[in-house]
């Protein structure tokens, strides 16, 4: 069945017909459950941040002004619930001891050594994500893995273009220095 688009769906609802919600959460549910995980760093927990997001989303629907996009509206019910869970949780902090020293830890009896540098590679950018705030975390998410304009990031999270530039610029330098601290303690480690 093709998607008929948001709005369709949205006006459905409202007029009564309430199973057309499912069509949005089908539609919406892996980026919304990809930004919380994003954001949380915990698969059972993105999961549960998702689903009561699109709850929030349905319960608040007729507050939906269709100004901006509902893929903007609903990010930022889940961009502001996997924050408020985050700082409620506030989950110990990760010693660089918690990451395997080189690629080799990553090679499985079917993976190339190419393949185990690769997620090595991947694993050590999301150590690095997992280091930052949850606010960072969320905006670097928002820019690079959902591809939103800062615009867009702006309608998300109600923070000035202006002011997510100088987010982005300073978590990506965080997450260059933490990067650059695990690369020299396995530099040390080799030696």
């Amino acid at each position: 069945m093709d998607y008929k688009g948001d709005i369709f769906y949205i006006e459905q609802i409202l007029a009564g017909n309430s199973n057309s919600f499912c069509h949005i959460v089908d539609k919406h549910k892996n980026k919304a459950y990809n930004l919380a995980f994003r954001i949380c760093g915990n698969h059972e927990e993105a999961e549960e941040i998702a689903q009561d997001s699109f709850l929030k989303a349905y319960k608040s629907l007729k507050s939906f002004k269709m100004k901006s996009s509902f893929a903007t509206w609903l990010y930022r019910i889940v961009y502001n619930s996997a924050i408020s869970h985050v700082r409620i949780k506030k989950k110990g902090v990760l010693s660089l001891e918690d990451f395997p020293v080189d690629a080799t830890d990553f090679i499985g009896t079917d993976t190339s050594e190419e393949e185990a540098e690769t997620e090595y590679r991947n694993s050590l950018v999301n150590f690095a994500l997992q280091k930052i705030t949850e606010e960072e975390r969320g905006l670097i998410s928002l820019y690079y893995y959902e591809d939103l304009s800062t615009t867009e990031i702006s309608d998300v999270t109600g923070i000035s273009k202006s002011n997510i530039k100088v987010k982005l610029f300073r978590a990506r330098q965080k997450m260059l220095e933490i990067i650059e601290k695990v690369e020299n303690k396995k530099l040390i480690y080799h030696e």
